[in-house]
């Protein structure tokens, strides 16, 4: 525990578990998982400590880790949103069960309004449209669509326009319409942001239409 916390031996862990079998490196996970869900929780929020927990997330197999991510499945909001968080959540997306993918999606849909206001769990919010089954990825489109303001907020950002041309790539129909029209209201402030210019042009040259006010370069 101490080492996944030190500026230094951090390191060491990481390389241990980058190089050597998952079955080598079950003793950090059993030593982990003693700390209960403040530990997995803790060892995600901390500045060393979160590359730790990538690198078991990407390198063991997911029923070694399986508990670990359970100690986040009640945080997931609060750690999509933290500095350090959110690269955490980011790879649990990728890397853990299929339920814990599922329950991680019904945590945030509820809750895209705060989080399309939040820099760092707009992130989140992108892998998750990026990744997992297409009911899930369904489902969190739909909620961002129709939270009022969302789609407007995260263009408007470095990270939150990625994730709505994230959006804009998996939606058609009624939804997309409805994801055009929020632009196209807000294409006076989008015009003068440069995250918004890439989503406005990005609309118009691959969406089926053009965006009133839309203009060229970024």
């Amino acid at each position: 525990w101490e080492a996944a916390l030190c500026p230094h031996a951090n390191h060491v862990l990481q390389k241990y578990i980058v190089t050597m079998k998952p079955a080598a490196c079950q003793f950090m996970v059993d030593e982990l998982a003693q700390r209960g869900p403040a530990g997995s929780s803790k060892l995600a929020r901390h500045k060393y400590g979160y590359r730790v927990f990538q690198r078991l997330l990407e390198h063991l197999l997911p029923q070694q880790t399986e508990q670990l991510v359970e100690g986040l499945m009640t945080e997931c909001v609060t750690l999509s949103m933290h500095r350090f968080g959110t690269y955490v959540m980011q790879h649990v997306l990728e890397y853990c069960t299929d339920a814990q993918h599922k329950r991680v999606i019904a945590a945030l849909i509820p809750q895209i309004a705060k989080l399309s206001m939040n820099n760092d769990a707009c992130m989140v919010l992108d892998a998750a449209l990026a990744k997992g089954d297409s009911e899930s990825q369904d489902l969190l489109a739909q909620a961002i669509v129709e939270s009022d303001g969302a789609i407007g907020a995260m263009a408007h950002t470095r990270r939150g326009h990625v994730a709505v041309l994230s959006l804009l790539e998996l939606i058609g129909g009624d939804l997309l319409e409805a994801a055009r029209r929020q632009l196209a209201e807000q294409g006076g402030s989008l015009r003068k942001n440069r995250f918004g210019r890439i989503v406005l042009n990005f609309v118009q040259l691959h969406c089926g239409g053009i965006v009133v006010g839309a203009v060229g370069g970024a």
